[in-house]
């Protein structure tokens, strides 16, 4: 009897350790915290958002194993169920996740040095329009009007905001206009941290969300005080609209949406959908991991 009980416990304990496995994906989730190159990742699974040049650069990781995911928030997750051991994100977007979590690291990799190999536009942000739009000269000119030190300062801000301070004013503003010529409909996800997210109020200068997706909340980040920006100097009222990442392009080629300002490369292959501005931001691709 005692034998048997031993046996039974064994088996319990062992039934318990599988189903710990299952939940992390059936594996042992690799530490990858001292990596001190995309090299260094050989073998291990990293993922990225689909659709999103963050796909294609894993690519990169020799022997990468793993799936994509729809979004970050299913990114997250699956990191801290232990399903992958790392997921590439702007630094920018590591930085704020980071800070507000600190059972989160990040790589701090350098394109084309130790990180990522990739062109100026595979890691620029730049807002798309629709193929022969006039609105992309005129976004142009207003964008010519920021300087880097602006931008720079107002990814800063947005720094800020993200881990629970607060802005008395942005870098980039300028005042609304009296007499609006016409409506400036922007799409964007609204849950790319800290380029967009949504809230539930107008704190921080944050625009509400129109459509049938906005239910009362309101957009804030880096791409709506651009595009706050850019709607006030050509006279414009701005609406913005929650879109999925993967009807993003489709909604602009559709004429719903007269511009996507959402953290958005003008890849190659973009481009031969889009007409794209010139940047307003740039960044380095790191990977986020559990510490």
């Amino acid at each position: 009897m005692k034998k048997l009980l031993s046996t039974l416990l064994a088996l319990a304990m062992l039934a318990g350790s599988l189903l710990t496995l299952a939940s992390c994906g059936g594996r042992t989730q690799t530490d990858i915290s001292g990596a001190g190159s995309v090299a260094d990742l050989a073998g291990t699974y990293i993922s990225a958002q689909s659709g999103t040049y963050h796909e294609i650069a894993r690519t990169q990781i020799p022997n990468v194993k793993g799936q994509v995911y729809a979004d970050f928030d299913a990114l997250l997750a699956a990191l801290k169920s232990g399903a992958i051991d790392g997921y590439i994100a702007e630094e920018p977007t590591a930085f704020v996740n980071c800070r507000k979590d600190p059972s989160l690291g990040y790589l701090k990799f350098t394109n084309n040095e130790n990180g990522f190999t990739a062109t100026a536009d595979d890691t620029a942000i730049a807002v798309g329009c629709k193929k022969g739009s006039p609105l992309v000269e005129k976004i142009n000119a207003v964008l010519a009007t920021l300087t880097d030190a602006q931008k720079s300062a107002l990814m800063e801000e947005m720094f800020t905001l993200r881990s629970g301070g607060s802005v008395d004013g942005y870098s980039v503003k300028n005042d609304a206009p009296e007499h609006p010529t016409g409506t400036l409909k922007i799409a964007m996800e609204c849950a790319y941290d800290p380029f967009n997210w949504t809230q539930t109020t107008a704190d921080g200068g944050a625009v509400p969300i129109s459509g049938a997706n906005g239910a009362g909340l309101y957009a804030n980040g880096y791409d709506v005080q651009i595009a706050k920006y850019i709607a006030n100097a050509l006279g414009m009222t701005l609406e913005v609209y929650a879109v999925d990442w993967d009807s993003l392009i489709n909604g602009v080629e559709a004429g719903t949406y007269d511009a996507i300002v959402a953290g958005m490369s003008p890849t190659e292959e973009r481009r031969e959908k889009l007409d794209f501005s010139t940047p307003y931001y740039s960044s380095n691709l790191v990977v986020i991991y559990k510490k």
